[in-house]
């Protein structure tokens, strides 16, 4: 795999983990601390993904727009980097 599309796939799956423990945080006991520290991060991953899709080499446009959808823009770029791992 090129390592643009493992350095996208890698920053996916921390961005969808970030956003899941976020949401379960919310959805459950709600801890502040876990929220101040985890939305910076999250914040920073997002925006890890959105730039390396924009600026990365080779990708397809699907790939580059799929990366600016907030919430779910790691889970699609995760699916589309997969995609263009095969091709």
């Amino acid at each position: 795999m090129r390592p643009l599309l493992r350095a996208l796939e890698v920053l996916s799956v921390l961005e969808l983990l970030s956003v899941v423990v976020l949401l379960t945080n919310l959805a459950t006991v709600h801890v502040d601390g876990v929220a101040s520290v985890l939305g910076p991060v999250h914040g920073a991953l997002y925006l890890a993904v959105a730039v390396t899709a924009l600026l990365g080499r080779g990708l397809l446009l699907r790939t580059r727009l799929m990366a600016l959808v907030p919430v779910l823009g790691g889970v699609a770029t995760l699916v589309n980097v997969r995609h263009e791992a095969r091709r």
